[in-house]
Order: C-alpha cells, then sequence, then structure tokens
C-alpha cells in the first residue's frame, strides 16, 4: 500500500496530515509545514492520539505541534 493511502485510511486527522500529503503530491510546503509534517511521519500519523512525543533532544521538538508546555 502506497503512504498516501495508508495515511488516507489510517491517519488521524491532525496538524500534519494535510501538509505530508501536499509533500507527497508535489506541492511546495513552507519550513513549519514541513516541520508539522515530519512530526506527523515520526509520530505514525497520530494513530495511537495525539500525543506529545517528548523527544526533547530532537532539533524539531520545540515545534512539534501536540508538545506539552
Amino acid at each position: 500500500m502506497e503512504r498516501k493511502e495508508l495515511i488516507n485510511k489510517n491517519g488521524k486527522l491532525a496538524k500534519g496530515k494535510r501538509e505530508i500529503l501536499r509533500y507527497f503530491y508535489g506541492l511546495k510546503l513552507t519550513a513549519r509545514q514541513a516541520i508539522i509534517a515530519k512530526c506527523y511521519d515520526c509520530m505514525g500519523y497520530f494513530v495511537d492520539g495525539k500525543n506529545d512525543c517528548k523527544m526533547k533532544y530532537c532539533p524539531l521538538y520545540e515545534f512539534m505541534p501536540y508538545r506539552t508546555k
């Protein structure tokens, strides 16, 4: 199954879904959109819920959309 289909079938409607699909369809992303898309990808499309990854040493963690403050 192609990743686009997997995301459409199993991915939660969360920050990053729209952005990662835009990337897969070859559309331009801003830096912020790319970061959110990467978090969505890294978190397994938030299938388990919109949770903080708690990866405090990740250089993108500061921008993680569901990070607890």
